[in-house]
């Protein structure tokens, strides 16, 4: 997402000097952040793919789980767009 659009989370065009501290600075930080959601992210892929093989679990258990997953997915899948 960073690389397709950067100019939407890093401002851009920031004159040298003192001031060309503040996009590094804002490049760790979203780094940091981005790498978090991507640990959650794929921590409530595996509970989410544990749930959907639990065969003690009913059919509306797991229609409730899709319903979870399918807004999910296609909200980030248009904002990584």
């Amino acid at each position: 997402m960073l690389e397709s659009r950067p100019e939407q989370l890093l401002p851009v065009g920031i004159a040298s000097g003192k001031d060309s501290v503040i996009p590094e600075q804002q490049k760790r930080i979203l780094d940091k952040v981005w790498s978090t959601v991507e640990k959650v992210m794929g921590e409530m892929r595996n509970l989410l793919l544990v749930q959907l093989q639990d065969p003690s679990r009913t059919v509306d258990e797991h229609e409730k789980t899709i319903e979870y997953v399918i807004p999910s997915y296609v909200l980030l899948d248009a904002s990584s767009q």
